[in-house]
């Protein structure tokens, strides 16, 4: 009786023979949408895609949108950070970055392929924190500021390297021709600034 049943599987699933590993290249081939229909395909196919080893191999979903600063309504006048999707679709994530730790105040100040370079600050600290997110993931890092910063800016490219780095530009004091004095880098891969 087993015997049949194998054969009746190899009839109905001609992939039962092909190693997981050849499965999950052939799958990594496809667009994310059609990714997304071979889980349903068998419980091995699932498996298969949905377990962690293989996340990075497989196509992701890509959010398409932009955050920009929203003015308040006439009982608040101030900006707001606000995502918006530019296929028109829902949110995919919490917009209000409500998964980050609580500070007074959070200011966006750069993106770059899907992570966020935010400026936080508390009542009374001496300096603010960098935090940069994944808004998609929920995963943040957070490092202190310069105390004196013009503007920081956030380099990060996944099809190079799995690490981000943030330029903080740190103008001449008391200068007003925008001339730099320090920059200071910020690597996530060394864990603290270079």
């Amino acid at each position: 009786m087993a015997t049949g049943s194998t054969e009746t599987d190899l009839m109905t699933d001609p992939t039962i023979k092909l190693p997981d590993d050849l499965l999950v290249e052939i799958i990594s081939r496809l667009p994310y949408k059609s990714t997304r229909c071979c889980k349903c395909v068998s419980t091995r196919w699932r498996d298969l895609i949905s377990h962690p080893d293989h996340r990075d191999k497989l196509p992701r979903s890509t959010l398409a949108g932009f955050f920009c600063k929203n003015h308040g309504m006439d009982c608040d006048p101030r900006f707001h950070d606000v995502y918006h999707s530019v296929s028109g679709d829902w949110c995919p994530f919490d917009d209000s970055l409500s998964f980050l730790p609580e500070y007074e105040q959070l200011d966006i100040l750069g993106c770059c392929n899907g992570l966020l370079l935010c400026l936080c600050s508390q009542p009374y600290a001496e300096k603010p924190d960098y935090v940069v997110c994944n808004p998609a993931t929920e995963k943040w890092v957070t490092f202190p500021a310069n105390r004196i910063v013009s503007f920081a800016r956030l380099g990060f490219d996944p099809a190079v390297s799995s690490h981000f780095h943030v330029f903080e530009l740190v103008p001449i004091k008391g200068g007003h021709d925008y001339r730099i004095e320090e920059v200071g880098i910020y690597s996530s891969k060394a864990g603290g600034k270079l």
